[in-house]
């Protein structure tokens, strides 16, 4: 296998976007990406794009095809990934995999998500397939499955919902330094324990946020990467795991068994282990949620993920910064584009070009995705290429 670089990145501002198009965000990050990469549209030989709710919020299949047409390259092959929360990173893990296998020379990954459609119920109810259907008829969706993870988390390590809070807040500030996120405000931790319970022991601000967006990457073999831009990002790994699609089926409320599996894979990939990771961003759909992540990505043992983020461990500034993007609390949840979301602000940190949220001597960086219930989870290993 051929080493893999990402020549080139573009993000749009995440939020609601209520005058936005699914067209226009794909035309947006495409060619953004495009020139962020100093090459030509024609040197793009397929596409890679990951989306989930356009067929049923957009009336819109197809996308592959409709993104190749919106940029000037429809004859080229393109294709639409759904992965539920992991589409993004797994329309990314497809498009590296045939740059380093020499299918392709240059391949473009897209994620793009239009949620906010003046229908949130409707909204609410294609987002939820995402998780088994039998236990959503039950009412058992993402609140209340994250919320038994939550309260197992806390009857067995001491897991406070303070601690939980600490997690929002923290990614609140994060986000008030991103210009692209969904909310730049910030909240203390007060804010968040105050706010209404959702299903306890989770409240309106240990929840996600419902954004529309997206991000794009170019990617090439990094043999060729120098000639096209200055400072390539290099693929370390990409791996993917999964699980029971079922909550009551789980091996552990405590712990992702698809996570653990896919960044051991990782790990053994790019012959590095947690204490190598620079900053990592980690899906933090509910703030339980990177609790549990930064214990089974092995950055801390299994029940201290509390005690971390109450340490500061996971601040910018922190030994290890988690979510300095403002993660899905503030950045936002553009479901089909938080894959490559996370992977585009691992490119601008890897170049030092992230501004205010500048993680200090970034050398190395981790993406963390999870799907359902969860069911997947991808995780990927970036580095500076130059």
């Amino acid at each position: 296998m051929r080493k893999v670089a990402i020549i080139g990145a573009a993000q749009s501002k995440w939020g609601v976007l209520t005058e936005r198009t699914l067209h226009d965000l794909i035309a947006e990050v495409g060619n953004g990406a495009i020139r962020n990469a100093g090459i030509s549209r024609g040197a793009i030989q397929a596409i890679y794009l990951g989306n989930v709710a356009g067929g049923e919020l957009s009336q819109q299949f197809t996308l592959g095809s409709v993104a190749a047409h919106t940029l000037g390259i429809p004859n080229i092959p393109a294709q639409r990934y759904e992965a539920a929360c992991s589409t993004g990173a797994v329309s990314f893990r497809e498009a590296y995999l045939a740059v380093a296998n020499s299918v392709y020379d240059f391949a473009l990954a897209i994620g793009v998500e239009k949620l906010n459609v003046n229908d949130m119920d409707r909204t609410v109810e294609v987002l939820s397939r995402g998780f088994d259907s039998g236990e959503g008829r039950v009412g058992l969706l993402a609140p209340s499955q994250y919320a038994l993870y939550a309260t197992a988390h806390m009857h067995k390590y001491g897991t406070t919902r303070e601690q939980l809070a600490m997690v929002a807040e923290k990614n609140y500030y994060h986000g008030s330094l991103n210009p692209d996120a969904h909310i730049r405000k910030r909240y203390s931790v007060e804010d968040v324990l105050h706010a209404p319970m959702i299903s306890d022991p989770l409240g309106r601000h240990d929840c996600s946020l419902v954004t529309d967006g997206a991000a794009a990457v170019i990617l090439c073999p990094l043999e060729m990467a120098q000639a096209y831009h200055a400072r390539p990002i290099e693929v370390l790994a990409s791996a993917v795991a999964g699980e029971t699609s079922t909550s009551a089926s789980r091996e552990s409320y405590v712990s992702f068994g698809c996570t653990r599996r896919a960044v051991e894979a990782a790990y053994q990939q790019a012959k590095l282990g947690p204490g190598d990771i620079s900053f990592a961003e980690t899906h933090d759909c509910f703030t339980i949620t990177e609790i549990i992540n930064i214990e089974d990505l092995g950055f801390v043992p299994k029940g201290e993920g509390g005690p971390a983020v109450q340490d500061g461990l996971t601040r910018l500034g922190g030994r290890l910064p988690v979510n300095v993007s403002g993660g899905l609390k503030a950045k936002g949840h553009a479901v089909g584009a938080t894959g490559i979301g996370q992977i585009y602000e691992a490119v601008i940190q890897l170049r030092h070009e992230a501004g205010e949220r500048q993680v200090s001597n970034a050398e190395v960086a981790l993406t963390h995705m999870l799907g359902g219930s969860p069911a997947i989870s991808t995780v990927h290993i970036f580095q500076r290429g130059y």
